[in-house]
């Protein structure tokens, strides 16, 4: 778990040297708000809506595709963001193993899906605020989470 702060940390401080900080609008984020912060770090992000119409943003990191979906939108600014990847595995890591990841890492909650494929997602709380160098940190915090699943599930 240590491994994943120092990564978390690294991760942060080569953002934080490529977007000025700046607070965003009360009530949350929008899409391109976020879209912004990951391209303005190296992130490759594209717009796109989820199957209940909702924004969602399509980005990777560690050469693994993920999404960060969107809930909580009014007029656009959304209370809170959920980063998430699936893992297609011949074999799964079984639910012994998914347990022990919730137990003893803080960030990324893990499930097994309906064909028992390995799931981690982080959920984000914006609604009271935020800025652009709290969306760094927290994609520096993702980034450093989806190697470090990956390595323990031997994905």
């Amino acid at each position: 778990m240590r491994g994943l702060w120092i990564v978390a940390g690294l991760a942060l401080g080569l953002g934080t040297a490529q977007a000025q900080a700046r607070p965003l609008p009360p009530g949350g984020v929008t899409a391109a708000e976020v879209i912004e912060v990951l391209q303005a770090n190296g992130y490759r992000a594209q717009a796109d809506v989820d199957g209940v119409g909702d924004p969602m943003v399509r980005s990777a990191t560690d050469g693994t595709n993920f999404a960060i979906y969107f809930y909580g939108c009014e007029r656009e600014r959304c209370t809170t963001i959920q980063f998430g990847v699936a893992f297609s595995m011949r074999q799964s890591p079984g639910l012994a193993k998914i347990n022990e990841w919730n137990r003893e890492m803080r960030f990324g909650r893990a499930y097994l899906d309906s064909e028992m494929d390995p799931v981690v997602e982080m959920d984000v709380d914006l609604e009271l605020g935020a800025t652009t160098e709290q969306l760094q940190s927290v994609i520096g915090t993702w980034s450093a989470l989806v190697p470090a699943f990956k390595e323990f599930i031997d994905f």
